[in-house]
């Protein structure tokens, strides 16, 4: 049995550029933190599977002018995604 091996494919140094469909803050007003539901496409380039992390880096420039950082995203899709062709993780 082949274990399932994420870390191969894409890397910092060599990252996936991919597109988020749907980014959809799913907190109140008034909550201390804001969560977000996010949708991505991989068009199938990208393995994932549930309960792990996708990493996203935004496009452009923080607040200060800076390059924005890696921040990991929870992966609550099925191991087929969003629309079971395992291209849309969420």
């Amino acid at each position: 049995m082949k274990k399932w091996l994420l870390s191969t494919k894409v890397k910092p140094q060599n990252p996936y550029t991919g597109s988020c469909l749907l980014n959809t803050k799913i907190t109140g007003d008034n909550a201390p933190r804001d969560t977000w539901h996010m949708v991505f496409s991989t068009e199938g380039e990208v393995p994932y599977k549930e309960e792990k992390s996708i990493g996203v880096i935004a496009d452009g420039v923080d607040e200060n002018e800076k390059p924005h950082k890696l921040r990991l995203c929870s992966i609550a899709s099925n191991a087929l995604g969003d629309f079971g062709d395992s291209k849309i993780p969420s």
